[in-house]
């Protein structure tokens, strides 16, 4: 118990956290590598990370997946004030193929009211129209039914799969110990000629280390989950300077 006086002290205020661009994560559950490997990514100064969950359930399957957008409204209701975020980011690379961009929109609408959202689809997306990349070669953790429907997502964007191949995993919690060199052995056993790029898709996976190198064994530009999502996520903010050292897409 405090027997002295308390003095009261005049504090000094500044812009805070105003100067800085915002990025309001909202990651599922299970996820312990997004916030990691975009922190690596992100420039030296003037963007920062804030962090809420979702829960997500397993095995990884499309009906699981398609609930992540009843979860959206509660987890952007997290961030108070509102206006302290810039743009929101939806860390699920296979629930942002399945689940519409209007819909989680439309969700993330209904507690911050005209707020920007982006997700790993739909920076791929806006990334494959950025760099002209109409072919691609896909390599995927997830079970088959949700690699194919992730195909299927891409055909509808106009995007076709040349070559494919996934390690099969059922538990998000698995996918985060894939090693990244096996990511590497994987995507160059997938490489076709035929193909303009390699999409990396799964916010699980470790891969901010390797896009670099990557690119220069394929000789084509490597689109990642992580990486797609923070490049939409900083043009949406308004931040166009070029990172170096992620790959192609970072640059432009």
């Amino acid at each position: 118990m405090i027997t002295s006086p308390i003095k009261h002290l005049e504090a000094a205020m500044d812009a805070g956290m105003a100067n800085q661009v915002v990025i309001g994560l909202i990651a599922l559950s299970t996820d312990v590598v997004t916030e990691y490997e975009l922190r690596r990514m992100l420039p030296k100064d003037g963007v920062s990370i804030s962090a809420t969950r979702i829960e997500t359930k397993n095995p990884i399957t499309i009906e699981n997946l398609r609930g992540h957008a009843h979860e959206i409204a509660k987890a952007a209701e997290l961030f108070v004030p509102r206006e302290s975020v810039d743009v929101f980011a939806y860390g699920c690379t296979s629930g942002s193929a399945l689940i519409l961009q209007t819909t989680l929109e439309a969700e993330l609408h209904r507690t911050a009211p005209g707020a920007k959202l982006t997700s790993p689809m739909t920076g791929a997306y806006k990334a494959f129209r950025q760099l002209g990349i109409r072919r691609v070669d896909l390599l995927t953790p997830y079970p088959d039914d949700v690699t194919a429907a992730m195909t299927e997502c891409l055909k509808d964007e106009g995007v076709s799969v040349v070559s494919c191949g996934s390690f099969h995993i059922e538990n998000d919690y698995e996918i985060i110990n894939i090693k990244p060199a096996s990511i590497i052995a994987a995507a160059e056993a997938l490489n076709s000629a035929e193909s303009e790029a390699l999409f990396i898709p799964c916010t699980g996976l470790r891969t901010s280390t390797i896009i670099q190198a990557l690119e220069a064994r394929i000789g084509k530009p490597v689109i990642t989950a992580h990486q797609a999502m923070l490049w939409d996520a900083l043009r949406l903010s308004g931040y166009t300077q070029p990172l170096s050292g992620f790959g192609k897409l970072l640059t432009v």
